[in-house]
């Protein structure tokens, strides 16, 4: 008797777990609707209720950790291939939430990855002048760009870009210019096909309160890492 009661009690737990489970997802995909719209995403975001039990924190209202990803988000000309945010003590009314009346979402800080791919970002800087082009072959990343040398006329230069946030968006400063081919820039010509090749990457306002910090370039894409402390997230719009 001893023994059966005890399979009936893991039973339940195992049952009750999974309906725990159940509804974090049902409310998960709630918040990503509003999201999506207010967001104006092309398709839903994932949304993941962290920690165990859920419904104890719903209940509550307040979560411990939310796992957001973004994916294929386009700010000022320019398509974020995807945005990986960790937001803490966030309150969410679970009423709101499966009804899809989340208006606001009180959160305590959060931190992000933001990921521009190098396609992306070209398909942005085909719109600039002076065919600036970014490419990365053998693990190293390169900036090229045509200018007009006199007596030569157009020459395509290339450098080495340096990455730095700068306000809302990142600055793209390339140094080390040099000219394919056998046209040699003297300083002054390198400075100026430098400041020309240079460019700035407008990311506009990225949601969730976050906030770029820093920057860098890897294999194939512009990274950047994000934070915010203390913000709300308004999906009123």
């Amino acid at each position: 008797m001893l023994k059966r009661f005890v399979i009936f009690l893991l039973i339940l737990a195992g049952l009750l777990c999974l309906a725990d489970r159940a509804l974090a997802t049902v409310a998960g995909n709630a918040t990503a609707a509003e999201i999506k719209r207010h967001e104006s995403l092309r398709e839903d975001p994932s949304v993941r209720f962290r920690g165990f039990p859920f419904v104890t924190q719903a209940l509550r209202g307040r979560f411990a950790a939310v796992d957001v990803t973004v994916r294929d988000l386009e700010r000022d000309g320019v398509v974020i291939s995807r945005i990986d945010a960790h937001l803490e003590n966030v309150r969410v009314h679970l009423n709101e939430a499966l009804k899809g009346r989340v208006r606001a979402v009180p959160v305590g800080k959060g931190e992000a990855t933001v990921t521009v791919r190098y396609a992306d970002l070209s398909s942005f800087l085909a719109t600039r002048p002076g065919n600036i082009r970014i490419q990365s072959a053998g693990g190293k990343v390169t900036v090229s760009s045509t200018f007009g040398v006199p007596g030569f006329g157009q020459v395509v230069v290339e450098g080495t870009p340096q990455v730095k946030v700068a306000g809302s968006g990142v600055r793209v400063t390339v140094t080390d210019i040099r000219a394919n081919g056998a046209t040699r820039l003297s300083a002054a010509q390198a400075a100026a096909a430098g400041v020309r090749s240079s460019f700035t990457i407008p990311l506009g306002k990225l949601p969730f309160g976050i906030k770029a910090a820093s920057a860098r370039l890897t294999a194939d894409a512009l990274v950047l890492t994000a934070t915010a402390e203390g913000f709300v997230i308004d999906v009123t719009g």
